[in-house]
């Protein structure tokens, strides 16, 4: 099985334990501010395996955020500086995203990838369950979604059972918790199968003990699924429960361990 190096500041390389199912070499991104440019990463690295829970951690403006959204296909590469020899794309199963057209990237951004912010991003009308269900609807269209809905309303409701809000699913996001909605927001990442689950902060905005819980729960999930994980964190303790830890310092990748 073909492996991936990923270079480090002296010179040596690390290999993810398996081909990779998402990678980015060298990437480059710089953002516009008024006017000035304010560049996030300089050449980033990262490769990820198929069945890998890799940790991103960093400091705040490192480029954690960013690398996620390249990788999601939220976001697009720069152009490469002239005077750098780099590679400087993303790529899913050996293809790249640059590539895609706009149909293909709306599919893998609706069904390879699941998503998890640091503010829940619930729809405050809806219910537990229609918030999970909405991802759903998204990603197989109006007919698609009444030819499944047997099957999606039973995985919806099986998830938000396993993350312990079987009793909420009536509620509104209002009525919840910081930790409920982020359940709920998990839930919805994953109702569709995503083959790659990309978290950004997700226990950012919640306490110790609350987010310790909604880590177990996705730990627990993943052993039972070989899911692929992409978490994005500023917390060494989060970034622990990874199987592997990438620091980002000043757009680059320098440590991958």
């Amino acid at each position: 099985m073909m492996t991936t190096a990923i270079a480090q500041p002296d010179g040596s390389a690390t290999r993810a334990k398996a081909a990779s199912m998402i990678e980015a070499r060298e990437v480059f991104k710089t953002y516009r501010l008024g006017r000035v440019d304010v560049p996030v990463l300089r050449g980033a690295s990262l490769a990820v395996g198929e069945g890998e829970c890799v940790a991103v951690l960093g400091a705040s403006g490192s480029g954690k955020s960013t690398l996620l959204h390249l990788l999601g296909g939220l976001d697009r590469v720069d152009a490469k500086p002239i005077d750098v020899d780099a590679a400087n794309h993303v790529t899913y199963r050996g293809r790249a995203i640059e590539a895609m057209g706009a149909g293909e990237l709306d599919r893998y951004r609706r069904t390879t990838v699941g998503f998890v912010f640091q503010f829940y991003h619930l729809l405050p009308e809806l219910s537990v369950l229609n918030n999970v269900l909405i991802a759903a609807m998204v990603a197989h269209g109006r007919l698609g979604y009444m030819r499944q809905s047997s099957d999606l309303r039973e995985r919806a409701t099986d998830l938000l059972d396993r993350f312990g809000l079987a009793h909420r699913l009536k509620h509104r996001p209002v009525e919840l918790s910081g930790g409920e909605r982020q359940r709920v927001a998990i839930a919805r990442a994953l109702v569709n199968k995503p083959e790659l689950l990309l978290a950004d902060e997700p226990t950012g905005n919640l306490d110790q003990t609350t987010g310790a819980s909604i880590l177990d729960a996705m730990m627990s999930l993943r052993a039972e699924t070989n899911q692929t994980m992409v978490i994005v964190t500023h917390d060494p303790a989060t970034a622990a429960r990874a199987d592997r830890v990438v620091k980002l310092v000043d757009g680059k990748v320098a440590t991958s361990g």
